[in-house]
């Protein structure tokens, strides 16, 4: 995962720590895929929400599906916004 190098270049452990809290993120979805806010500008009839990690500037965009949930995206809330939307 390129935040997580990213972050472990920068400091030994942070990296470590990013996954971590992408782990709790995916959690966090499986408990309460309805709680996080629907994107908006997707412009689509999919449920594509989005999930913000603590600590990081990251969220987990995801669609919940009738059996499932799909991870689209770990996306930098800062950069490049809503790159990934076009992902299926």
């Amino acid at each position: 995962m390129h935040g997580a190098k990213w972050y472990e270049e920068r400091q030994t452990g942070l990296g470590e720590q990013f996954i971590e809290e992408y782990q709790a993120g995916i959690l966090r979805i499986l408990a309460a895929p309805a709680l996080y806010a629907r994107i908006e500008t997707a412009r689509t009839r999919r449920e594509i929400r989005r999930c913000p990690l603590n600590r990081f500037p990251y969220y987990l965009a995801y669609e919940t599906r009738t059996d499932s949930i799909l991870i689209l995206a770990v996306a930098h809330a800062r950069r490049r916004p809503n790159y990934w939307i076009r992902r299926r």
